[in-house]
C-alpha cells in the first residue's frame, strides 16, 4: 500500500493528514512483517540466495554477533581478508536514482571483535566512522570502546596499531564528539591511514533525537570534510547496526540528493527503506524512526527554502 502522491514534496505536504499517516504506518507494518518472515525462514529452516545467512551461524562466527537475530546476509556481507573473514557488517547501497553513496552498516564492536572492526576500516579504506550509540545505555552494554582513551595513546590489534590523535566536541554542536584516529599496519609500515569518527551521543536506543539539528550538522561535517567521495564507504554503527544506523543512512542520502535535486518522483523514504531491508534486517527498526526520516527531510527542504529567500 502506498500514498497516492506523484512527488515526494507532495507527500511531505500531506503528512499532517491522518489518512496519510495511517497509510505509512500500514506500509511500515507490512514491510516489517515481510522482514520477520524472511529472517525466521533463514534462521529456522535455512535459506538460499539473497536471504542466506549461513555464514553468520558457522562455528566461531556465531560468537561474533552481538545479537543473535541481527546478522548479515551472505550476499552483501563485508568479507575480511584472509581465512578469518567474518564480521557482522553489511555493504549497503540505496537505489541508484537516490544516491551513489556507499555505506557499511555494522554492529557496535564486541571486546573480542575490535581488531576485526579496524581490519575492516583499513581494508575498506574508509575515511569516516559514524557512531550513533553510547558504550552503555540504560545500564546495558551497547558497544565496546574500540579507540584509545588518551590522546596519542595506541592500541595494537594484530597487525594494526590504532592511535588517538585528537578528540573534541564538534564546533557549535556539543552532542557530537569528533575523534581523529590514525591507523598503521605492520605489513606496510610506511603508510598511515587517518580516519575521523563522528560520535553522536544523544540519540536514544529505539527512539529519535529531540531535535534534527545536531544530526544534520554531523551529516554536513561528514560530507564536507570527512568523507566527501560517495565511492568511499562510510562505516555507520549504533549497537545492532540497524535502527539508528538505517535512519542515518536515509537522512544522509537525502541531504546529498536534495542538495542537487528539487524533488523526487515517488516516496524517497519508502524506496530507500525497502531497498535497505533487503540488504540488512531491521534497518530503520521502529515506526518513530521511519517517520523521523520524513520529518527531518521536510526540515531540510524548509531550510533550503528559507535560505533562498
Amino acid at each position: 500500500m502506498t500514498v497516492s502522491c506523484s512527488s515526494f514534496r507532495q507527500l511531505l505536504a500531506s503528512l499532517p493528514q491522518q489518512s496519510v499517516q495511517q497509510t505509512l504506518a500500514k506500509t511500515y507494518k507490512e514491510e516489517n512483517q515481510t522482514d520477520r518472515e524472511r529472517m525466521t525462514q533463514a534462521m529456522e529452516y535455512g535459506a538460499t540466495g539473497a536471504c542466506d545467512i549461513s555464514d553468520s551461524q558457522r562455528g566461531a562466527n556465531y560468537n561474533l554477533n552481538r545479537y543473535s537475530d541481527v546478522v548479515p546476509f551472505n550476499h552483501n556481507r563485508v568479507r575480511l581478508e584472509g581465512k578469518r573473514d567474518y564480521i557482522n557488517a553489511s555493504q549497503i547501497t540505496v537505489p541508484a536514482q537516490i544516491s551513489a553513496n556507499k555505506y557499511i552498516a555494522t554492529q557496535g564492536p564486541l571486546n573480542h571483535s575490535i581488531g576485526d572492526f579496524w581490519r575492516m576500516v583499513w581494508e575498506q579504506q574508509a575515511r569516516g566512522i559514524v557512531m550513533l550509540a553510547n558504550p552503555v545505555e540504560g545500564l546495558r552494554p551497547k558497544c565496546s570502546v574500540y579507540w584509545p582513551q588518551a590522546l596519542m595513546a595506541s592500541l595494537k590489534l594484530g597487525d594494526i596499531v590504532v592511535t588517538l590523535i585528537d578528540e573534541r566536541p564538534m564546533r557549535d554542536c556539543l552532542s557530537v564528539v569528533v575523534r581523529k584516529i590514525r591507523l598503521t599496519h605492520a605489513n606496510v609500515p610506511d603508510v598511515t591511514w587517518d580516519v575521523t569518527q563522528l560520535h553522536y551521543t544523544e540519540w536514544p536506543d529505539h527512539g529519535v533525537p529531540t531535535s534534527p539539528v545536531p544530526l544534520l550538522q554531523m551529516v554536513r561535517e561528514l560530507r564536507s570534510t570527512v568523507s566527501p567521495d560517495p565511492e568511499t564507504p562510510v562505516v555507520v554503527h549504533c549497537s545492532a547496526g540497524v535502527g539508528r544506523t538505517g535512519t542515518f543512512v536515509i537522512i544522509d542520502a537525502a541531504m546529498c540528493y536534495f542538495a542537487k535535486n528539487t524533488d523526487y518522483q515517488g516516496d524517497f523514504v519508502g524506496d530507500a527503506f525497502k531497498a535497505m531491508r533487503r540488504q540488512r534486517t531491521m534497518m530503520v527498526q521502529t515506526f518513530p524512526q521511519f517517520m523521523m526520516c520524513y520529518q527531518v527531510i521536510s526540515f531540510i527542504l524548509n531550510e533550503q527554502k528559507q535560505q533562498k529567500h
